[in-house]
């Protein structure tokens, strides 16, 4: 199955900024994950066909709950915004991985060092 990327927007906003690099913002109590201003939608798309895909034991569907990639040593999750065909991806919070399960933080380190960034995933994810 070949997913489609979604903005979250049209246009664009929530998870954009002028900025080359990704990072975070505070808006009340809520971190919003900045996504860099230069990726593209075709770039995310092919990316999310080349992630990791994960679900819970328990996920009925037969599209996955989320979708991890790395993108310039920057790990983002992905998240359904049509289900079972589109999905829109951000930033994802480094003290977030280490509430993620083990078998996937292994499968999510796997992937960076096959795609020979594991070092600058490390430093993402301050691990």
């Amino acid at each position: 199955m070949e997913w489609e990327y979604e903005p979250d927007e049209k246009p664009k906003r929530k998870h954009s900024w002028d900025k080359e690099e990704a990072g975070f913002i505070t808006i009340g109590t809520a971190i919003v994950g900045k996504c860099p201003k230069g990726i593209s939608n075709s770039t995310a798309r092919e990316l999310l066909n080349t992630g990791i895909h994960w679900s819970p034991k328990y996920w009925e569907h037969s599209y996955p709950k989320r979708i991890y990639v790395i993108y310039q040593d920057v790990l983002y999750r992905a998240v359904s915004t049509n289900p079972g065909n589109s999905y829109h991806a951000f930033p994802e919070d480094p003290d977030s991985f280490s509430e993620l399960p083990k078998v996937l933080k292994k499968k999510i380190l796997d992937h960076a060092e096959r795609l020979g960034c594991l070092e600058g995933i490390r430093r993402w994810l301050k691990i």
